[in-house]
């Protein structure tokens, strides 16, 4: 009962610190583009005016819930968004022990090892599509080997499989990796089945559940499947690429730096307790029977581990999230091996479970401590925060009777202020950094300017402030714009805000006529 007690309060412990570091967590680069897109999807093109880079799902789950809550803290909706991901994750998970016979105790060191790594980072922490695609991809995964394996064919089962598969891929296209494998699941499994019973029972379940699933992405490519292309595809294989190959900061380009990277993630902290886990369990269910090593739903999991671990070399650059995806899966491998283990045999696992679990914490306590009393401090969180940058611009602008756009790489602030941005900046800096470097066959998808055409673009249509403090490339140019043309320096007291407004023009006074 005492240690029941204890565990309870240990999961207590960690939901509030993984609370206050996800509330706490500093904004992110990313996402300027990803509450941005979530903002205006109601309002205007993601793609040929918001410029948003990824498939549609973030900005539909997220921008579903401003509409449906009528919320203006953007970003805090999004980090608590984050939070409910973990807590999905955490039952979904759950489900896949209880499956497999386990208890409370391997739930337990499945999430320490989960979060041990790269997930407490930005990756897991922020709100970006690297986290939100892992609990559907883990529930499709399951589903499918429930589906299928046993020798029976669950087609609702397999119907869940595709919505879930399909909607880990609208939120990721790195995530495409699920499907090679899961088709050939289903082409082959279970074995001995006539094909118009496969066809009936597990490919057309499949396919109707992948299409649901993954239907805002049918619905985009149907409309304008070049403008798809364009922003998902070229936009990282042409401009993003040759604008960080001309970059002066740091960057890991080299396939022996993202070896070295992958390595970083794979071979330290829950990439290296997943495996760890999961060569314990498959040692001493081999010594047993090998042959249940060999079975497909195992083989399956690698499949996938290994596709995953393939494409995270694609991307150029390479950063730490990008080498996340095959872990969750590594684990829900170590969680499947676990049930293969007899239960009498199962206490012979209990200290390696055990010594895992120390690890993590090990990992995570420091992560976790200053944040633990967040939660109790609502001022503190960056989601308040920055939702008191966007209206004091908005009373700064009010407090001199200023109307208008503004100038700004971080279009959370004047969201968050419910002000007006311009849409060529609607992305924060992702396609205007790039401007420069856009196929010219492709520009006509793209609403933007370019640093090079920037001060006519202003002139054109000036703002009514400007905001800079956390682009430290891309800024100058809009402090020498604003300085140029009068704009006044507001104090702001915050050294992560710069803001400048417009100068009051004065008209000459007009002769009275007789």
């Amino acid at each position: 009962m005492l240690l029941r007690i204890a565990a309870w309060g240990l999961v207590a412990l960690l939901l509030v610190g993984l609370f206050g570091r996800i509330m706490t967590y500093p904004l992110s680069h990313d996402e300027q583009i990803h509450v941005s897109a979530a903002r205006l999807i109601f309002h205007e093109p993601l793609y040929g005016v918001v410029g948003y880079n990824h498939l549609p799902g973030l900005p539909l789950l997220l921008g579903g819930i401003y509409a449906m809550t009528g919320t203006t803290s953007l970003l805090l909706a999004g980090r608590l968004l984050i939070f409910g991901c973990w807590l999905a994750t955490a039952s979904v998970l759950w489900l896949i022990v209880r499956h497999y016979r386990g208890g409370p105790a391997m739930l337990l060191v499945a999430m320490l090892v989960l979060g041990a790594g790269t997930l407490l980072g930005p990756a897991g922490m922020v709100t970006t599509n690297n986290f939100l695609p892992v609990p559907f991809a883990l529930l499709g995964a399951h589903c499918i080997i429930v589906g299928l394996d046993g020798g029976r064919v669950r087609p609702w089962l397999i119907f869940f499989a595709g919505c879930a598969v399909g909607a880990a891929i609208l939120l990721k296209i790195s995530y495409v990796m699920l499907l090679p494998p899961v088709v050939i699941a289903a082409m082959i499994e279970p074995r001995g089945l006539p094909l118009v019973d496969r066809i009936r029972l597990v490919l057309l379940p499949l396919l109707a559940g992948g299409m649901l699933g993954g239907l805002p992405i049918l619905v985009v490519g149907a409309s304008d499947p070049q403008m798809l292309l364009a922003h998902t595809v070229r936009y990282f294989t042409g401009g993003h690429l040759a604008y960080w190959e001309h970059s002066t900061e740091p960057k890991i380009m080299s396939f022996r730096d993202k070896l070295a990277l992958a390595g970083s993630v794979w071979l330290l902290s829950s990439g290296l307790l997943s495996s760890v886990l999961a060569l314990g369990f498959a040692w001493l269910v081999g010594r047993r029977d090998p042959a249940r090593l060999r079975r497909w739903p195992i083989l399956f999991l690698i499949a996938i581990i290994g596709i995953a671990a393939l494409l995270s070399f694609v991307p150029t650059p390479a950063f730490p999230q990008y080498y996340e995806p095959p872990v969750p899966f590594v684990l829900l491998l170590a969680i499947m091996l676990y049930g293969e283990v007899e239960e009498p045999t199962r206490r012979r696992l209990w200290p390696l479970m055990a010594g895992v679990s120390v690890l993590a914490l090990g990992l995570i306590a420091p992560r976790f401590l200053p944040h633990m009393t967040a939660i109790a401090h609502p001022s503190r969180w960056t989601g308040t925060r920055i939702h008191a940058e966007g209206e004091r611009i908005r009373a700064e602008l009010a407090a001199r009777g200023e109307r208008g756009k503004v100038l700004t790489l971080q279009p959370i602030l004047p969201l968050e202020g419910r002000l007006p941005l311009y849409r060529e900046f609607g992305a924060g800096p992702f396609i205007y950094r790039v401007a420069d470097y856009i196929a010219p066959a492709d520009r006509r998808f793209f609403t933007t300017t370019s640093p090079g055409a920037l001060s006519a673009f202003l002139d054109a249509d000036p703002p009514a402030a400007i905001v800079t403090g956390r682009e430290a490339a891309l800024d100058p140019a809009f402090v020498a714009y604003a300085r140029s043309r009068g704009y006044a320096e507001v104090m702001t007291g915050n050294p992560r805000m710069q803001l400048f407004i417009r100068p009051v023009t004065r008209l000459a006074p007009i002769a009275p006529t007789l």
